[in-house]
């Protein structure tokens, strides 16, 4: 039998309401964001202030910002190189650390890595801020445990659809 169990924000105790399927929650008392796995993790987060004044819905569109350390053993190359993987490599940099961005809501595959590699290359400036009472937040789609396999598959498509690589 099902056994169903009221969402407490693990902070303050508040019982959490959700009108949709997400893969994190949201304390609306509290601030408080966690991710339940066979227990309970609060998890770290930044929300944007939106920018200009609203011309229609305001919508919040969480992404995972994760550092991906990445060792390249053996690589062959012809006419290139590493340097402009995601314009962010030093040289032919062969190690190191790349912060990759990856949307965490529902997006065809597609748009998914289009947005990936350009949040990459270009990371949003934005002036932190709570989230806006009223604004909508998108359900993240995608679980923290899928991360390390798609930024895997995700650099190594960065380094092989270049030309010349």
């Amino acid at each position: 039998m099902t056994k169903i169990v009221q969402i407490r924000c693990p902070k303050c105790n508040t019982p959490i309401f959700a009108k949709q399927v997400d893969s994190v929650f949201l304390c609306d008392s509290c601030g408080t964001l966690h991710v339940r796995d066979g227990g309970v993790e609060a998890i770290g987060y930044q929300a944007g202030k939106f920018a200009r004044p609203p011309d229609g819905e305001r919508v919040y569109l969480p992404h995972w910002v994760l550092n991906v350390s990445f060792q390249i053993d053996d690589i062959h190359t012809e006419g290139g190189g590493l340097s402009n993987l995601f314009g962010l490599l030093d040289g032919q940099a062969r190690q190191g650390t790349v912060m990759m961005i990856l949307p965490a809501y529902d997006v065809e595959p597609m748009e998914f890595k289009d947005t990936a590699m350009r949040m990459t290359s270009g990371p949003p400036r934005f002036v932190e801020d709570r989230f806006e009472p009223g604004a909508r937040r998108l359900p993240v789609a995608l679980a923290a445990d899928q991360l390390e396999h798609i930024a895997e598959f995700l650099f190594v498509t960065g380094v092989a659809e270049k030309p010349g690589v």
